[in-house]
């Protein structure tokens, strides 16, 4: 085999381990797939060098004379390396200060030092205790839980690497005229890193096999303005040669500057305590340590990927191989709209989109009906709402970019409403807008009405998010159509809508509401009941069918229009 094929062959050996990875492919030995197939890869790489080696054997044997210059070379470049991460080249703010303030200010800031390493700390266990961590689907209300103390976490990291980003030229204070000065401004920047290492790294070996917790420390926060890879970032912290070089090269400095050091001040006991605890988790947690780099990698693989999955979602959603109008016409929904409540839940099917291939069963979309503004009021009228006020005002005062975005668009005061998740994010249509497809299912969850209120206002809080291309449930800064629903009832007793793992995420298809619906009707602990089946087979020729015929729905297969259509 030519030396080109070989090359080829590493390729498509790496593109494959690249797939792996960020698809989940044979989750949850993905990773490990992966390194196999990378590893594999190095086979006909190394043997296409091999081959150009003999090719051009005299070429490579001047290239192997000049080993010694290549090693010396490599050497400085390490040292350069080592030199810009320890010393950094931008002047300090602490050499413009007078040896008086300065003392001060290291005094000063040795106990601030203090103070925020044990918010650090308090967080850091905070989040090593929580329970939240090992659950593989988090609520709406378990999020917030886990975010609160997240923020915390964020914030006293934030004030650490203030300290340590002020200090980080400490060497810029003399060390021979000031040699007391230039320990405590050392001390400072090196205790600030430490005690974000040493957080970092109890953090991320606590949460580091939830996959879960990962995700949605993970995502954006923009209320907090937190961008994307959060924890991500506490990980590469850990396991960065650059965080690595500082930890060490700090240890061994720390070992110098002890003569100059008080050994009973307490910032140097908590120091050493601090470097003892690191000591101890990288031996008796060699795993959690190892597996740092391959999630650092899976991480940024998907970032990479999520463009291109994106691109090609919006892609396959844009097409729809025939020209017709959909079977449900206008008429026949304002003709069955008044059998629809508050919370109820739609399942509808369009024909020949070819998103349809990817969704799994019959049913691929999930919305969830809220009617309109009189009907609310008029349905949840005898409900004790807060302050008496009626279901629409509730909505105004708690959801007011939702009620103001309706009422510029005038007919949707008194039109029936959807709220759903679509390409364009979590959106609010008329029924009609909503309902228009080929056919059309809607169940009724078996819960109290102030249940469904709860539901109706748990789905507007989702308002406005955009729509999730990763189709993962373990996020909630974006959302599928399903997930929405789920969201709407996660707290409701009455009906469980259950995430089942596929490809390492937890997902719910639509399909699986209807599917849910024929295996429990009829029994002690069914959750949903029949409302409607619209079920077109030709443009204006749609069926009205019942509940039995509804239960055998989810089983149709993909091209069931192919041989039940005109």
């Amino acid at each position: 085999m030519s030396y080109q094929r070989l090359l080829l062959l590493a390729t498509l050996f790496a593109i494959a381990a690249f797939l792996t990875l960020v698809l989940r492919l044979a989750h949850p030995h993905h990773r490990h797939l992966a390194l196999l197939l990378y590893g594999v890869g190095w086979i006909p790489f190394l043997l296409s060098i091999h081959k150009i080696r003999i090719a051009h054997k005299q070429r490579f044997e001047r290239i192997w004379s000049w080993k010694g210059h290549v090693a010396v070379g490599i050497g400085m470049l390490v040292f350069v390396w080592a030199f810009m991460v320890l010393i950094p080249v931008d002047k300090s703010p602490l050499s413009d200060i007078e040896m008086e303030q300065l003392s001060l200010s290291l005094d000063g800031d040795l106990q601030q030092l203090a103070w925020v390493d044990t918010k650090m700390q308090i967080a850091a266990a905070e989040l090593q205790s929580s329970p939240l961590i090992e659950l593989a689907q988090l609520s709406t209300a378990e999020s917030k839980k886990l975010w609160d103390v997240w923020e915390r976490f964020i914030e006293a990291s934030y004030e650490l690497e203030l300290l340590k980003t002020r200090y980080r030229g400490f060497y810029q204070i003399n060390g021979f005229t000031h040699p007391e000065l230039h320990a405590k401004a050392f001390v400072i920047a090196y205790g600030a890193f430490v005690s974000q290492y040493r957080a970092a790294s109890i953090v991320t070996t606590r949460i580091g096999n939830f996959e879960t917790a990962k995700k949605f420390l993970d995502d954006a926060h923009p209320s907090a303005s937190l961008p994307a890879g959060s924890f991500a970032r506490l990980q590469s912290m850990v396991s960065h040669p650059d965080e690595v070089l500082r930890l060490n090269a700090g240890r061994a400095y720390l070992q110098l500057m002890r003569p100059r050091l008080d050994k009973a001040d307490p910032s140097v006991q908590r120091l050493d305590e601090q470097l003892s605890e690191i000591t101890q988790m990288v031996l008796t947690k060699v795993d959690a340590f190892a597996s740092n780099p391959l999630d650092i990698l899976e991480y940024h693989a998907s970032q990479a990927w999520y463009p291109v999955q994106e691109t090609v979602a919006l892609g396959m959603a844009s097409v729809r191989t025939v020209s017709r109008d959909y079977f449900i016409s206008h008429e026949d929904l304002k003709a069955e709209a008044s059998t629809l409540l508050p919370g109820d839940i739609m399942l509808t099917r369009r024909e020949w989109h070819l998103t349809n291939l990817g969704i799994p069963g019959y049913w691929t979309h999930a919305a969830l009906h809220l009617g309109s503004f009189e009907q609310m009021d008029r349905y949840f009228g005898d409900l004790k709402l807060e302050g008496g006020e009626t279901p629409s005002a509730v909505i105004r005062s708690r959801f007011p970019q939702v009620y103001q975005n309706l009422v510029e668009q005038g007919e949707f005061v008194s039109s029936p409403l959807v709220i759903e998740a679509l390409r364009p994010g979590v959106i609010i249509q008329t029924l009609e807008e909503s309902a228009r497809a080929d056919s059309l299912a809607v169940l009724r969850p078996k819960v109290t009405k102030q249940d469904r209120w709860k539901a109706v206002l748990a789905a507007l809080q989702h308002y406005g998010k955009p729509y999730n291309y990763q189709f993962d449930f373990r996020t909630e800064s974006a959302l599928v159509c399903s997930q929405l629903v789920c969201k709407a009832y996660e707290t409701i007793p009455g009906l469980h809508l259950e995430p089942q793992m596929s490809g390492g995420r937890p997902l719910f298809a639509p399909n699986e509401i209807a599917i849910k619906f024929d295996r429990e009707i009829g029994t002690p602990v069914s959750e949903l009941e029949f409302v409607l089946f619209l079920d077109g087979t030709d443009v204006g020729n749609v069926v009205k069918r019942n509940a039995d015929e509804f239960r055998t729905s989810w089983s149709r297969p993909k091209w069931h229009i192919v041989f039940h259509g005109p």
